[in-house]
């Protein structure tokens, strides 16, 4: 969480923008955790919608943001994410909560399983941290979870709650 921590701190100082804490975010997670790609989504239309806010993909190091999942389209990942502020699916491709991403979203970057933690300012859900690993399927574990709900907790100091979020 260092590179999490020194964003915040140059945020609150005026050296950084909250862009470049989304940036550290998921370099930290895909650093620390060890996963294939890290992101931040932020809810919008009354927490009806995400956007991808920033996205990191260790293998090609590349930086992307934008996407957008809307409640209607992945009903069961929203309801799990509302339900239990968190995902653990080791088979993303087969879970209740995510096998609706299997032919569209996991397509893009073979995504085989998924570690996700609602992110809050205060009490309230402002977005997801997300964690993805391609290729083959991961058991996550405690640690893993720890370390994302960590960065969570950091971000959402910082995240502003949106109007209709």
């Amino acid at each position: 969480m260092d590179r999490t921590q020194a964003a915040v701190f140059g945020l609150r100082v005026g050296h950084a923008t909250v862009e470049d804490v989304w940036k550290a975010a998921c370099e930290d997670i895909v650093e620390r955790i060890g996963v294939s790609r890290a992101s931040v989504w932020a809810f919008a239309d009354e927490r009806e919608r995400l956007v991808c806010l920033h996205l990191f993909d260790a293998g090609t190091r590349q930086h992307s943001r934008g996407i957008v999942l809307d409640r209607a389209d992945y009903p069961d990942y929203f309801r799990a994410l509302t339900n239990n502020a968190r995902v653990v699916a080791p088979d993303a491709r087969n879970h209740p909560a995510t096998r609706c991403f299997a032919a569209t979203y996991f397509q893009d970057g073979d995504v085989r399983s998924l570690l996700d933690f609602i992110v809050l300012h205060e009490t309230v859900p402002v977005g997801v941290l997300c964690c993805e690993q391609s290729g083959a399927m991961r058991e996550w574990t405690p640690a893993d979870s720890a370390c994302l709900q960590s960065v969570a907790m950091l971000v959402g100091t910082v995240f502003l709650p949106r109007p209709g979020g």
